[in-house]
């Protein structure tokens, strides 16, 4: 009996192990498949299930009898970069692994992340669906530890009946916003959306364009992991966001995570938010936008001529033994290549990583918006990357904490900037 009850022990916590996010130890499952472990935060809601789940079970069909993908499904971003993280820590990383908001740092320096080089120079078809551009911005030491699975131009949507009713139209200089949100103000509708919570998105979008759209600036908003703030462009830009906090954002930005800044927005309570292209599907969704909003949204560039234009940190192979490295990197090009760009394309208004991946005509009529974020993008002067990748995430998170300090007058912008060093030099 004791035997049996250590051998239904060990049975069960194997299994917990997979669905934990954790490795499979068999090779196979009982169908013989190599069983690829893989968490997603891409459920439900999220703007991309529906991508997702048709990527995923187009894998699990093609591969039937081969491979198989257990999925764990995760509530938010935030969850699964904090489960990530942990994972990372105890060296029981699942086989593939979205490198997120310092998961892909922290799986290096655990020696967890595959080196990819072998495997692209073994498929030079494949290279050639992702592009050279997005290999080199995943290149770290003359090493590819990920692939990425979106292009992304990022301006900001603005209320075209909002901006009607103060008398503007998208700022061309960062006065003339500043001058905007306050007409917007004086119009009676609440100006921008904010947030301090999570990862700060919607705020430091808004904070990084200001600090882009200089020449200094641009050049240190495309630097990997600076360790030092103390610039004036930065210091500026703290400024901006406190006086945007104080005075143009709703009572609830304090804290606020993604899905309330979004909703604020979605519902007409603000005038603009900054966001990518993935959201133009909210603007027609009877569930989430309301009825006034879905024809009176436009966007635009950021004043100066910005626009964030950046690949994301994609997808890593964490596998430990090769059986499962290989099996991983199946997926993972299955879940990039140009037929996965085109469903993410269509189902998810994400932009293919190279111009090989054509929009339709029809898909073009159909999403005006994205269309119109592409010949913006012609025009602009500056481009830079989003502080999610241009920075440590330990920044990211001194950011958040520091925010609502910020807009309540209880720390100053140079002692924000103090802390974000602090975070910065921890990290490197």
């Amino acid at each position: 009996m004791k035997k049996l009850a250590v051998l239904m022990l060990t049975t069960l916590c194997a299994v917990s192990s997979i669905f934990a996010g954790g490795q499979s130890e068999d090779v196979t499952n009982k169908s013989g498949e190599t069983v690829i472990t893989y968490p997603t935060y891409r459920v439900g809601s999220h703007l991309y299930a529906k991508a997702e789940s048709t990527l995923i079970n187009g894998f699990n069909e093609k591969y039937a009898g081969t491979y198989k993908v257990e999925v764990e499904e995760l509530p938010s971003d935030q969850s699964y970069v904090e489960k990530m993280k942990v994972l990372a820590s105890a060296d029981s990383l699942p086989d593939v692994v979205e490198g997120k908001n310092g998961v892909l740092e922290l799986a290096i320096k655990t020696g967890r992340a595959i080196d990819l080089t072998a495997y692209l120079e073994a498929d030079p078809e494949f290279v050639a669906e992702i592009g050279s551009a997005a290999i080199k911005a995943n290149t770290i030491d003359g090493k590819i530890y990920s692939i990425s699975n979106a292009n992304s131009l990022i301006g900001y949507f603005y209320n075209k009946k909002h901006f009607e009713d103060a008398g503007i139209t998208p700022a061309k200089t960062w006065p003339e916003f500043m001058s905007n949100l306050q007409a917007l103000k004086e119009a009676g509708h609440t100006p921008i959306s904010m947030m301090t919570g999570e990862n700060c998105w919607t705020t430091n979008l808004l904070f990084a364009a200001y600090v882009g759209t200089s020449e200094e600036g641009e050049t240190f908003m495309n630097t990997k992991y600076p360790t030092d703030y103390d610039n004036q462009r930065v210091r500026e830009g703290l400024e901006m966001i406190q006086t945007i906090l104080q005075n143009y954002t709703t009572k609830d930005a304090i804290g606020a995570k993604y899905d309330i800044a979004a909703n604020h927005f979605l519902q007409g309570t603000t005038s603009i938010i900054c966001n990518g292209p993935w959201m133009a599907g909210d603007f027609t969704n009877e569930a989430k936008a309301s009825a006034d909003i879905m024809n009176n949204v436009g966007i635009a560039m950021y004043p100066d001529n910005g626009m964030f234009a950046e690949y994301g940190h994609g997808y890593m192979v964490c596998s430990e033994d090769k059986v499962h490295q290989d099996a991983a990197w199946d997926f993972i090009k299955y879940k990039t290549n140009a037929a996965a760009q085109l469903v993410m394309l269509e189902q998810g208004n994400v932009l293919p990583l190279t111009g090989n991946v054509k929009m339709s005509d029809e898909y073009k009529a159909a999403n005006p918006l994205l269309s119109e974020l592409i010949t913006l993008s012609k025009d602009a002067e500056y481009e830079f990357i989003t502080l999610d990748t241009n920075s440590y995430a330990s920044v990211i998170d001194e950011m958040s904490r520091d925010y609502p300090a910020l807009a309540s007058g209880d720390i100053t912008v140079d002692e924000m900037i103090q802390d974000m060093n602090a975070a910065a030099l921890r990290s490197k």
